[in-house]
């Protein structure tokens, strides 16, 4: 055996033992990021005016960290009627009257107005205090529990953000249009073990975990905008011949260094009379075991055609750079005892949207590199 095979041997298996000490455990990584879900929501209980949805959602990505999405909901309702305002932190509502003008009992906050410009000067501070809350709950999440997290290398972000889209104001009944900023927070494994070892104090921690507001540094990319209403047109009943969404666009958050994720929720049929009507291939008067079967049976087709519409129109989307990803999250139909997932991530490196769009790939060895997670009912 010559020197080069030896050493070449050793080079193989120092790098089939890295290898192993890199490997997940998923089972583990799914466990902390349930306990890290239910410490966010923890968090927001109590005298918090803000208040998360049980829907926060977690996801671990190979080299780059863990991401929580929170579906903030922050619901403001006025009304100058009497001079009154109604404001709802989570659908609870606290009326004010002249007499009880700070009155705030934990659950939202309640404030007189009795013009317009009052009106508006209360919202802008409503929408102040709302963010600061976010941070404090964000820092405390960030700094005290997040290294529960166990695995992540040292390289490994934790990011939390909030999707601002879910938020909305409005007055005296109607949508105002206004929408709060999406919010992210992130720091680094790293910083977190310096910390725990106490080569750091809390306040110089703190310091180290950096916030941004991506619609206060830069303009929304066009392209995220164009795909999202491509996307969303191509599951519309008229189009698609499986499953159907049942709006005109698609919501979505973006971190630099990372990617785009968009989400879905698709439909299939509609019912009267206990009859159900699958609106893509217009078969009606189905009973409900006839129409889960039929509805089950059109996953695989769904699945193929959903990963071949990626990777067509995926290419459109110009801003997102070769080493970034973008995941689709898509929450499926209801159909109970079938075989088909609740829900599956689907996700596809820019480099190979580049490649396909250039022409050095085919089509069907850009599906290929299409990462399908399905999630089992």
């Amino acid at each position: 055996m010559t020197i080069k095979t030896i050493i070449a041997i050793i080079i193989l298996a120092l790098s089939f033992t890295v290898s192993l000490g890199q490997s997940i455990d998923e089972k583990r990584m799914d466990r902390d990021l349930k306990i890290a879900e239910n410490i966010l929501n923890t968090l927001s209980s109590g005298d918090s005016r803000l208040r998360f949805s049980s829907n926060i959602e977690s996801n671990y990505m190979p080299d780059y960290g863990v991401i929580f999405s929170i579906p903030k909901v922050n619901y403001i309702y006025a009304t100058r009627a009497s001079g009154t305002t109604i404001y709802s932190g989570s659908g609870n509502y606290v009326i004010a009257t002249a007499d009880d003008e700070d009155s705030d009992d934990g659950d939202g906050v309640a404030v007189v107005v009795d013009d317009a410009k009052k009106l508006d000067k209360n919202k802008e501070k409503m929408e102040e205090e709302a963010k600061k809350q976010l941070e404090e709950q964000m820092t405390v999440f960030l700094v005290d529990y997040a290294d529960l997290i166990g695995q992540l290398k040292p390289s490994d972000r934790i990011v939390v953000q909030s999707r601002g889209n879910d938020n909305r104001i409005f007055y005296s009944g109607s949508n105002s249009g206004s929408k709060q900023s999406t919010f992210t927070a992130q720091i680094f494994k790293s910083d977190l073990i310096a910390y725990k070892q106490g080569k750091m104090n809390r306040e110089d921690v703190i310091k180290k975990i950096t916030f941004t507001t991506p619609e206060e540094s830069k303009e929304i990319a066009k392209d995220l905008e164009l795909f999202a209403t491509i996307f969303a047109r191509l599951y519309e009943p008229d189009l698609s011949s499986t499953y159907y969404i049942s709006s005109r666009t698609l919501g979505y958050t973006s971190l630099e260094g990372y990617g785009v994720t968009f989400n879905m929720k698709l439909y299939s049929s509609t019912s009267d009379k206990g009859l159900h009507t699958i609106r893509t291939t217009g078969e009606s008067g189905l009973t409900q075991e006839a129409r889960n079967e039929k509805v089950n049976a059109m996953y695989p087709e769904f699945e193929k055609a959903f990963k071949e519409n990626l990777m067509d129109y995926g290419r459109t989307i110009k801003s997102l750079k070769a080493d970034e990803t973008l995941v689709m999250k898509v929450k499926l139909t209801e159909c109970r005892g079938c075989d088909m997932p609740e829900e599956i991530e689907v996700s596809v490196k820019g480099k190979t949207l580049q490649s396909y769009d250039r022409g050095s790939i085919s089509r069907d060895e850009a599906v290929k590199q299409i990462i399908v997670k399905r999630k089992d009912r």
